[in-house]
């Protein structure tokens, strides 16, 4: 436990030098993911996002540990990420690993790009002049696959767990009590997939939001794994 804090100590130095360079819209955070509710252990320029030193993880991260891509691959990049004000970033997750090449943390880079968006849009039009010209991508073409992959970026852990139930559930539009129970098993194993229930209160929150118990949501559970 100490090697691996050590490790992503070590990494601080790294985060500001990134920080320094990308300059004050460039905002870079050091997860520990042995504490989920409380894994921002480093940031800088946190006042871009609103997080801060002992916030929780996002969705993306409580995804990536549960599907274990970071197994395959040392990074992901050019993905898409929304704040909880609704500022737009491009952004960038590295895996840190430790001398057992197990992964102890991550570090992402969220640079905000809302502003640029809007002047890209803009630029467009200038530029397409009324004319029925393809829309200019605002990334590259062969960053098509990593922009698919979207992140949240909240700190409280209460409004990050129902953020995630919420998208779940929003894409059935079926309200809670006319759901089979089929069907809530089906979204227990989508929630768990997702990392809902690697957070403390994970269970007491997707049991209220499907109107089942506790113990229900334990049980489907066990029925999933």
């Amino acid at each position: 436990m100490i090697e691996d804090r050590s490790c992503l100590e070590s990494y601080f130095p790294i985060a500001s030098f990134i920080a320094s360079i990308i300059g004050s819209k460039c905002e870079v955070v050091i997860h520990d993911i042995s504490n989920p509710e409380r894994s921002i252990i480093f940031i800088e320029n946190g006042y871009i996002s609103g997080r801060k030193v002992g916030d929780s993880s996002t969705d993306l991260v409580l995804k990536l540990l549960k599907d274990e891509s970071y197994r395959e691959q040392p990074f992901i990049a050019n993905y898409k990420a929304r704040g909880s004000q609704g500022q737009v970033f491009r952004s960038a997750t590295y895996y840190i690993k430790n001398s057992s090449s197990e992964l102890v943390g991550m570090m992402c880079i969220n640079i905000d790009v809302t502003h640029m968006e809007v002047a890209a849009e803009w630029i467009q039009n200038v530029l397409q002049g009324g004319s029925t010209l393809p829309p200019v991508p605002l990334m590259p073409q062969q960053e098509v696959v990593e922009k698919q992959t979207e992140e949240y970026l909240q700190g409280n852990v209460d409004d990050l767990l129902q953020h995630m139930i919420d998208s779940v559930l929003g894409k059935i539009n079926v309200p809670a009590e006319r759901l089979s129970s089929q069907e809530k098993i089906e979204l227990v194993k989508v929630l768990n997939e997702q990392g809902v229930f690697l957070l403390k209160g994970g269970v007491s929150q997707v049991a209220k939001s499907l109107m089942i118990s506790e113990p229900t949501v334990y049980r489907y559970l066990q029925k999933i794994k």
